[in-house]
């Protein structure tokens, strides 16, 4: 199947377009995502409130989260992977390692076997 993207532009879009599935799952099923990927830094709330919300959301706390951010300390590493983050990986500075890191994650995130929500 090809690839969807739904592109938030905020903490708070991101919470209200998962909110909205989990409401209509309750009456229709739903193409749920396979995967999240997550900045820490986006506009008005940090994307931990994200994390926070899918991870405190039984219907979504299956999801595999990565969080992709330019803002990389070891705090802000652990504290991702408290929140429940499955994975960290700081944004490349250079197109060709974006590519490989891309193509990284596609390979390892493709083939793993994802709880069904």
């Amino acid at each position: 199947m090809p690839f969807q993207w739904h592109v938030a532009e905020s903490a708070e879009r991101g919470i209200s377009y998962l909110e909205s599935l989990v409401n209509l799952s309750r009456e229709h099923p739903v193409r749920w995502p396979d995967l999240v990927i997550l900045d820490i830094v986006m506009p008005h709330a940090s994307g931990f409130k994200v994390l926070e919300f899918i991870r405190e959301s039984p219907k979504l706390r299956p999801l595999p989260v990565i969080i992709f951010t330019g803002c990389s300390t070891p705090e802000r590493m652990k504290q991702a992977y408290e929140l429940g983050a499955n994975a960290f990986h700081e944004k490349p500075v250079s197109f060709t390692d974006t590519v490989k890191l891309v193509g990284s994650i596609y390979s390892t995130w493709s083939t793993a076997k994802l709880p069904t929500l």
